[in-house]
């Protein structure tokens, strides 16, 4: 096991990319284009800014309770029975948004390689791979978030031979701005979906904390633009390859655009990009899924790695449950419903702790 003062910048910058970059880098194109048009790109940044604002209140909220999880210092603030509740929301919202990845990935998967499989099936082996690995300690999971983050460069490296290779069209980008305004807005809330992960930031300050609280915010400030520039690039590349009308009926731009690349010793380069792409799905998967047990720990006195990974298993079971119920027709409704509970607690509860702290005078800090 590392120690706490061993833990490294890059460690945390990549356990936040690894969270944020999952299912919705596939469709965040199509679905941002339905709102911005051609200034989707500009809906990014502004989705970007907003989590980069978001990030700053969360970081405020944390450096206050260095030595003390979300799971702690929320029952500090508000007392043991609403901290309690608090906390119990927490672990439900880690387990529904772990349904709402298993949703999307085995629908993507079940549309472009494995049609005639069963959807439990794709659904199972991801969401055992996930348990089998946030049943880990943090840095055995920060270090193969690490490793795994190099396949994002293969995605870059993609996009520019598709700009440098396929026929696009720079024209479809304007004019820029004609869509100001509530388009952008609507853009960006599509947008932000996709930027989901920045919020375990609340859970992962304690765990880095000997970092120091500048060299955290930077770290999270880092993977929140890389996140946002990636995103970016993908939206502008998937724009000039599809024609308006052409984008508007392909629902994940980013596979299409990879499959046009004809190369000599690949047949089907979408297939190994999905491939790789599963990746950052389990990925995802894993870090809801330790957000979820992380909470559970603070309702025992000790939780064994043999008791944690039952209780894991228990959640996992929940939203595979949840995943299979659901028709492929009330994603979107579930989607919807996630998207406004993670409003709840990633911006309302913090601020709402934030301010209590200051009342109270409670945190690092307080006497001054």
């Amino acid at each position: 096991m590392m120690s706490p003062s061993k833990r490294t910048q890059t460690q945390l910058v990549f356990f936040i990319i690894q969270t944020q970059i999952g299912v919705g880098i596939l469709g965040l194109p199509y679905n941002v284009f339905l709102e911005a048009k051609q200034d989707g790109w500009i809906s990014v940044f502004l989705s970007g800014c907003l989590v980069q604002v978001i990030i700053t209140i969360l970081w405020l909220l944390a450096k206050r309770f260095p030595d003390q999880s979300l799971f702690q210092y929320s029952k500090l603030l508000t007392g043991k029975y609403i901290g309690t509740g608090i906390n119990l929301i927490y672990i439900i919202y880690g387990v529904l948004v772990t349904a709402l990845i298993l949703m999307y990935s085995t629908k993507v998967i079940k549309t472009w390689m494995l049609t005639y499989t069963p959807k439990w099936i794709l659904m199972m082996l991801l969401v055992l791979t996930a348990i089998y690995l946030a049943r880990e300690h943090i840095d055995t999971i920060s270090n193969i978030y690490v490793v795994v983050s190099l396949l994002i460069v293969f995605l870059l490296i993609i996009s520019f031979i598709v700009v440098g290779t396929y026929p696009v069209d720079f024209r479809y980008l304007f004019p820029v701005g004609a869509h100001f305004g509530l388009s952008w807005l609507k853009g960006a809330r599509e947008a932000y979906f996709s930027m989901l992960g920045f919020e375990l930031m609340l859970i992962l300050y304690h765990h880095f904390k000997d970092l120091g609280s500048k060299a955290i915010l930077k770290s999270a400030s880092v993977a929140n633009w890389l996140v946002t520039i990636i995103y970016a690039i993908m939206m502008i590349v998937s724009t000039i390859v599809f024609s308006p009308t052409e984008i508007e009926i392909v629902p994940q731009p980013v596979l299409y655009f990879v499959k046009s690349l004809n190369l000599q010793i690949i047949e089907r380069i979408d297939l190994v990009f999905l491939s790789l792409w599963i990746v950052n799905v389990v990925t995802s998967l894993t870090s809801y899924l330790f957000l979820s047990i992380e909470g559970t720990r603070y309702f025992f006195k000790e939780l064994s790695k043999k008791k944690g990974t039952w209780i894991l298993i228990l959640y996992g079971s929940i939203s595979f449950s949840i995943a299979v119920l659901y028709r492929i027709e009330q994603i979107d409704t579930y989607n919807m419903f996630v998207i406004r509970f993670s409003f709840l607690l990633v911006c309302c509860i913090p601020i709402a702790l934030l301010l209590l702290s200051f009342i109270k005078k409670k945190g690092k800090g307080a006497s001054n």
